[in-house]
């Protein structure tokens, strides 16, 4: 399939586009003479120089005027007090303002940067070149971790949201590898954000008919662009399936949009901590002659169900626990949503025996030396011992198998998820004996204590 002709390439000014040209084509030879020996000294007037253009471009494009007119105030006030003449270099300065900028704003897309030398590139636009996209597939296009989790559970951790115009088939490849799971677990918690259309094309395999899940108001011309779900998406649509979505306090912009768009919808439930609260979509102004580049927010989203956004506020979860945690409670959630949904006791039994060891986890048993102590003996043919503080079970042909406190009274082994050990105790609460439960329900029968366990 070609990507390029089946995703809509999203809007690129065609103004900012056609000045960017024309600043190439006047001072692109002034690049070669002084980018790469550039004198890290600026005198005043440089600075002057720099300050000015980008207080005129935040003037021109930004997306709330009055803001503009307070930036361009307080940033003038503060050249005059003399705040930036002790910055001696382009890259302080622009760390400066956009840090300054930031702070009045309390705008988290605002970012003055000095140009690097791909910036300076003629590509205009969405353009990108091969070398960067070779680059990013040796990231996986952000497509960090797939996995299948006991209970039919998909989990995918993805870092970014890149451009499906070349991303497309990974991503295509990952939701494909979620398509028989009965929950899947989406990861954001380290994603910061990227590109709309990768937004729109996963959100899309979770509803079957198309859904506006986004719009986006652009101040400067007065329009307003809506953001859909697309009908057709390569492979199965995973409409059937529970959805939760992992947030940090990092996750952001781009991935605020996915979580808030399919909260709002109804759609999935988010877990873990409130995001960045980054919710306007930007656009960059370059001022090459001045090696500087002017990340603008131009447009704001407003949401088809709360007629507002995620700005300065986040996304806040439907549950809401340290980010550390917000995978184990997400697959507890999962596990008891699909033992409430299912009527087959075998699917239930299956479940509820994963979500005893998922509880668990969250929440862990540990064990004293003397607790240890208690459980220490011979039981029969077979032995429980302690090893560098460790509980182990001693099996017929002498090899020792760790067990993992799940209850108490409950231990599952180091190497497989199908058995566990049930210790059973006497009418004064000691421990008599133990059995092994199995994952199909069934039970063996109890090994009583006969002994003191041997030697190590």
């Amino acid at each position: 399939m070609n990507w390029l002709n089946y995703f809509n390439r999203y809007r690129v000014s065609t103004i900012s586009a056609f000045i960017s040209i024309l600043l190439l084509m006047t001072y692109l030879p002034l690049y070669g003479q002084t980018a790469q020996n550039q004198d890290p000294d600026m005198d005043d007037s440089a600075k002057a120089e720099v300050i000015d253009s980008v207080l005129s471009a935040f003037k021109l494009h930004y997306l709330y005027p009055d803001q503009a007119k307070k930036f361009n105030k307080q940033i003038r006030n503060k050249y005059k007090k003399g705040v930036y003449d002790e910055i001696g270099d382009l890259n302080h300065l622009t760390r400066q303002l956009s840090n300054d900028l930031r702070e009045i704003s309390g705008d988290l897309h605002i970012r003055v940067s000095v140009m690097s030398p791909d910036d300076f590139s003629p590509a205009i636009g969405d353009t990108i070149t091969q070398d960067k996209i070779a680059k990013k597939a040796r990231e996986n296009f952000y497509f960090k971790k797939m996995e299948w989790l006991p209970g039919n559970i998909g989990y995918l951790r993805l870092d970014r949201f890149d451009d499906p115009v070349y991303a497309g088939p990974t991503a295509v490849a990952a939701m494909n590898f979620l398509e028989n799971c009965d929950a899947i677990i989406i990861d954001l918690r380290y994603n910061g954000g990227g590109e709309e259309k990768m937004v729109r094309l996963l959100a899309s395999y979770f509803f079957k008919e198309p859904i506006q899940i986004n719009s986006l108001y652009f101040t400067e011309s007065d329009s307003l662009e809506q953001s859909w779900t697309y009908a057709y998406v390569p492979g199965k649509k995973l409409i059937n399936a529970d959805l939760y979505i992992l947030t940090s306090g990092n996750t952001a912009s781009g991935a605020e949009a996915f979580t808030y768009g399919l909260k709002n919808r109804g759609r999935a439930k988010v877990i873990g901590e409130s995001t960045a609260g980054a919710a306007h979509w930007a656009e960059y102004y370059d001022f090459p002659n001045l090696q500087v580049r002017a990340k603008i927010p131009v447009a704001r989203p407003i949401n088809p169900v709360t007629k507002t956004s995620w700005e300065k506020v986040g996304v806040k979860p439907d549950i809401e626990t340290p980010a550390g945690d917000a995978l184990n409670i997400a697959q507890i959630e999962a596990l008891k949503s699909l033992v409430e949904k299912n009527s087959d006791e075998d699917i239930r039994r299956d479940l509820n025996w994963h979500l005893i060891r998922a509880e668990a986890q969250l929440n862990p048993v540990i064990l004293t030396g003397n607790d240890m102590r208690k459980y220490k003996g011979t039981y029969d043919r077979y032995a429980i011992l302690i090893k560098e503080g460790q509980l182990y079970w001693r099996y017929l042909d002498g090899t020792d198998y760790i067990l993992i406190p799940i209850t108490v009274d409950l231990f599952a082994f180091d190497d497989t998820e199908d058995i566990r050990l049930n210790i059973v105790r006497n009418e004064n609460g000691d421990v008599h004996g133990f059995r092994l439960v199995y994952r199909d329900g069934s039970e063996g029968s109890v090994k009583p204590r006969t002994g003191e366990a041997p030697s190590n």
